[in-house]
């Protein structure tokens, strides 16, 4: 499977600028082999198939990943089609990535359960078994607790103005994450008294000096500050710990040498490059190989390398510690563009996001807002090899998964939080709405945005606008479509046919395109006077099958 569908990408990546011709073009007549296999489209990459050996830990440096990626140009820039999608553009099951929110309705109760192996985590005490170690600025420790002593959970506070802002933040990030598609480990809220917090005899810490114990002194440290509720408890998020071996983080470029089953460049991965699109929604400024997470694990008797997205607390304009400043998603700490721009004028150019005006913000909800976000422009801390490789049609890509989420949706997710301030909820609620429908708005029109094409066994074609079933665009001035036979071993067409043009979602194939031949194809364009993209021709290919007609190839 690996092999067959790494050639099957290598085809795509060659025909990928002939595609939208209705004749054959260089590319595809160089390609050796038929563009479609028998198993297209690939649903399951099975990046797992090699068994690996005890892979060791990849420490990364953040301070030198900050470095390489502001002064650098880590990973292959190329303007190149993602490496990792199948002939319909999707991105296959993976150990990277499963469909979720993408390919099926979610309910409530699958949403706000994300995750998480229990329903609510009840464990009123608690067992220090050592702490976060240096360099973690979000306060907290390692614990267990008397339910499940062998499970180790890494607990964090909120600070104390800002209740449930870090931990709600986790727990909502979490949640949006999984229901996308990406790997996460388990999160819950949970409230403490800090009288049944315990130290564990063999607890230690790692500072500056080394290894030492860890003492009522570091525990009280962490519990200074933190925010309480009413009752004097101690709201903290509850992180478990993935089964398996922590192997350290991924970069986003580059594969990993040892692992035989990571032969993507990471920067070329899809889910990796439209990360950007919802780091852009979440405000996750802090989205860098740091808050990811590699577990070595053993699945029918194979052991391989799981891929998790990581640490969510500095999301929604949180900063763990105390809420985001303004800047947050608007410069990189060290942006050349702001700095030049404040020398040739003398100090006297601000930008719009610091001439705005924003609203009041409750406590627990962190500086997230929809005033002044252009979803074109935002930022990360610093550069993301990733993200600068993000192209219009991975843009679509992730703007399509992030319309999924209803207004109900993102109720019931913020609402599992559990805000002891319902403004906090309402708000967090509303912004997620209104910058939502400013990514559709931007993303979903950047190209021809018709997803789900159905072919009749009759030959009634049938699509779908994810633009405007979204609202983020009114109707078509018209859809303009180009029939085809395809030769699926030579890769030629054969134009049937006068061009159709049509308003409505629906239309039939001209009778000679079906009448012989295992393979057909339509050219498609969009017409509509503010969205120039849509004019851009796309290609869908349907192959015959003894129900009917299957869709096999779309390329944009």
């Amino acid at each position: 499977m690996r092999s067959r569908l790494y050639r099957s990408l290598i085809v795509l990546a060659l025909a990928a600028g002939a595609a939208v011709s209705a004749e054959p073009g260089a590319a595809q007549m160089a390609r050796q082999g038929p563009r479609f296999l028998s198993d297209d489209p690939v649903q399951r990459d099975d990046d797992s198939a090699i068994s690996v050996g005890e892979l060791q830990a990849f420490e990364l440096s953040e301070n030198y990943d900050f470095l390489e990626n502001t002064f650098g140009s880590p990973g292959d820039r190329s303007p190149l089609t993602a490496a990792n999608i199948n002939t319909i553009g999707e991105v296959p099951d993976s150990s990277w990535f499963t469909n979720r929110i993408g390919a099926r309705e979610m309910a409530p109760p699958e949403l706000t359960r994300g995750p998480n192996k229990f329903e609510r985590l009840e464990a009123p005490e608690w067992t220090v078994t050592r702490g976060k170690g240096p360099g973690g600025f979000h306060p907290g420790f390692r614990a267990s607790h008397a339910g499940d002593p062998k499970q180790i959970y890494q607990l964090e506070v909120d600070p104390r103005a800002h209740p449930q802002l870090a931990s709600g933040a986790e727990l909502i990030g979490t949640l949006i994450y999984h229901a996308l598609g990406y790997n996460v480990v388990d999160v819950y809220t949970v409230k403490v008294d800090p009288a049944k917090i315990r130290i564990d005899a063999k607890a230690t810490i790692r500072d500056a000096s080394g290894s030492r114990r860890y003492t009522r002194e570091d525990l009280d440290s962490v519990l200074r500050d933190a925010a309480r509720d009413s009752s004097g408890r101690v709201y903290f998020s509850a992180t478990r710990y993935e089964e398996g071996k922590d192997i350290g983080r991924f970069r986003y470029y580059g594969t990993r040498p040892d692992d035989p089953n990571d032969i993507h460049p990471h920067e070329h991965r899809r889910e990796l490059r439209a990360n950007r699109v919802f780091a852009a929604w979440l405000a996750h400024d802090d989205s860098r190989a740091v808050n990811t997470l590699n577990m070595l694990q053993e699945r029918d008797g194979r052991r391989h390398v799981q891929h998790y997205m990581y640490d969510f607390g500095a999301i929604l304009g949180s900063a763990t510690r105390f809420p985001d400043d303004v800047v947050g998603g608007h410069e990189y700490y060290l942006d050349k563009g702001t700095s030049l721009r404040a020398l040739a004028s003398l100090g006297l150019a601000v930008p719009d996001y610091l001439r705005a005006d924003y609203p009041d913000i409750p406590p627990s909800a962190g500086f997230f807002t929809s005033i002044a976000f252009d979803p074109v422009r935002w930022k990360a801390n610093y550069p993301n090899p990733a993200f600068s490789n993000m192209r219009p049609d991975d843009a679509f890509w992730g703007a399509r998964l992030v319309s999924r989420f209803s207004d109900a949706a993102l109720a019931a997710i913020v609402g599992e939080v559990g805000y002891d301030d319902p403004r906090a909820a309402e708000y967090l609620t509303r912004t997620l709405i209104e910058r939502r429908d400013r990514i559709a708005r931007v993303w979903l029109n950047g190209v021809n945005p018709l997803v789900d094409f159905r072919l009749s066994p009759g030959g009634s074609l049938a699509f779908t606008n994810a633009a405007v079933v979204a609202g983020a665009a009114t109707s078509a001035s018209a859809y303009r479509l180009t029939w085809s036979r395809f030769d699926n071993e030579q890769g030629t067409h054969q134009t049937m046919g006068a061009e159709q043009r049509v308003t409505a979602l629906t239309v039939s194939a001209p009778a000679e395109v079906l009448g012989a031949g295992d393979f057909v194809s339509v050219k498609v364009i969009s017409e509509h006077p503010e969205h120039p993209a849509w004019a851009v021709p796309m290609q869908v290919y349907f192959r015959r099958t003894a129900s009917g007609w299957k869709t096999v190839g779309l390329f944009r």
